[in-house]
């Protein structure tokens, strides 16, 4: 870029973003980026003195400034001896001439004299700082008592063992674990949808969505790296008896693009409510917080989380009788008891407003219609052997190319045996579900829903009223 000053001549600025290209460096043992050499030294100093040794980064710029002053004096002898003063000036007025008539490149990011110096010694702590990460993972999981039993050791022992800080220990530890790749289990996994961007899956019941820890399997997650190939990044979740639709993301740069849309998402579950909703369109308002009564469990409280969720009964089967075989959940009421005396069973398609922790089981429970085979809110038995919650659908924007996108998940199998054994139809339910979920995507191309309703505020739509039993309670 040149610019013209106040004696016409031209002035020469660093292009845009210049500091992208400044000579960086990076930590070997948390990937702090430092651009001056200063800087780097005092970050190795107190983040991992054990492998970038101080003695040696200080020989390192003592052989740097020997070597910078012998060939500073090897190039002052030599120009001296070559050239006459005559010809230097008459070489400056000739390179002064050149510069009025054409701009001069931008001037070069200086590099520091011990810059080739550093990044070849980095690399060696960088080898050092993978040898310590492995002997904190031998310490931690490897090493057995005189039984043979694995012993649980942490950062403490690590610490005692390797001579080092406790908190440069937990580092350690914590880096190691994040390199170890995630377990592959090679089970086959159902794909709704899969692009260059997104991957879609149905997942079955009693999987968690993603590992407790790098080194153990057991979720969608590894089944998807043993069956597909490659590591997903999980951009929502379902909890572990819930079936349904989850989306992954292949690429990173889109993970942004989809959390985005965490107002406008559509999501569309089904569920087996007990009883018979008075209302076929209702909507809970009620604000959620944990039940001290369980430290898994929710509830709804004043004081909790705002939580909106639209209810749409699709089809009931008035004459369903549980009460006989039903257990009730250890957080269930009075209303859950009443419901489960008068009977009937009906098929709700749930649309959660807002994310929180067993929304839809906890709202329903709250209007009086807990989900079957619930065992924290509803009722258990022997129609199906976990909540009947099922995410149907999710309608999202491509992140790539901005266009409508809707996921479905059928009806799974355990659902629909529980329909069959209580009589509510399979084939009605099924049809009913398209129907909700093509609603549902059609409502979101055409429109993003509005801002949830703070809690305690009254909503625009018909909110269900609790039943005569919790209103007795």
């Amino acid at each position: 870029m040149t610019v013209v000053g106040s004696n016409q001549e031209p002035l020469v600025r660093r292009p845009q973003l210049w500091w992208r290209e400044r000579p960086a460096y990076n930590c070997p043992a948390c990937n702090q980026t430092c651009y001056k050499v200063p800087a780097l030294q005092t970050h190795l100093l107190g983040c991992c003195p054990d492998v970038a040794i101080p003695a040696e980064w200080q020989q390192l710029l003592e052989q740097a400034d020997r070597e910078q002053q012998q060939q500073q004096q090897q190039q002052q002898h030599s120009h001296q001896s070559e050239q006459q003063q005559s010809e230097q000036q008459g070489r400056a007025a000739e390179e002064q001439q050149a510069t009025r008539q054409q701009p001069q490149p931008p001037p070069q990011l200086q590099v520091h004299h011990a810059d080739a110096a550093i990044r070849a010694w980095l690399e060696v702590v960088s080898q050092r700082e993978d040898e310590q990460r492995k002997k904190a993972l031998d310490i931690a999981f490897r090493e057995r008592d005189a039984a043979g039993e694995p012993l649980r050791q942490g950062p403490p022992e690590i610490a005692e063992r390797m001579g080092l800080p406790l908190a440069r220990a937990k580092q350690l530890l914590q880096a190691a674990l994040k390199a170890v790749p995630l377990a592959a289990d090679y089970h086959p996994v159902e794909v709704l949808y899969e692009d260059e961007d997104l991957l879609a899956v149905n997942k079955p019941c009693g999987l968690i969505t993603a590992p407790r820890h790098r080194y153990v399997g057991g979720s969608l997650v590894n089944r998807i790296i043993g069956s597909l190939g490659f590591e997903p990044l999980t951009l929502h979740r379902l909890d572990m008896n819930t079936t349904g639709v989850v989306l992954f993301a292949k690429k990173r740069d889109i993970v942004d693009g989809v959390h985005s849309q965490h107002k406008t998402v559509r999501k569309g579950y089904i569920a087996l409510a007990v009883g018979v909703p008075a209302q076929s369109r209702f909507t809970v308002d009620a604000p959620i917080d944990r039940d001290e009564r369980d430290v898994v469990a929710r509830r709804v409280a004043a004081h909790g989380k705002p939580a909106l969720t639209d209810f749409t009964v699709l089809c009931s089967a008035p004459e369903a009788q549980v009460a006989a075989q039903a257990k009730p959940g250890h957080c269930s009421d009075a209303a859950l008891a009443a419901a489960v005396a008068g009977g009937g069973l009906s098929l709700v398609s749930c649309r959660p407003q807002t994310g929180r922790t067993h929304q839809i089981r906890v709202h329903l429970a709250h209007a009086g219609h807990a989900i079957l085979g619930d065992t924290l809110y509803g009722v258990t038995g022997p129609w199906i052997g976990r909540h009947a919650l099922h995410a149907a659908s999710v309608t999202i924007r491509h992140p790539r190319t901005g266009a409508p996108l809707t996921v479905r998940a059928p009806l799974p199998p355990d659902f629909v045996a529980a329909m069959n054994q209580l009589g509510l139809p399979h084939e009605d339910a099924e049809a009913a579900a398209e129907a909700a979920a093509a609603e549902a995507a059609a409502e979101a191309a055409a429109e993003p829903p509005a801002e949830p309703p703070a809690a305690g505020a009254s909503a625009a739509r018909p909110v269900a009223a609790p039943d005569a039993a919790r209103a007795a309670a």
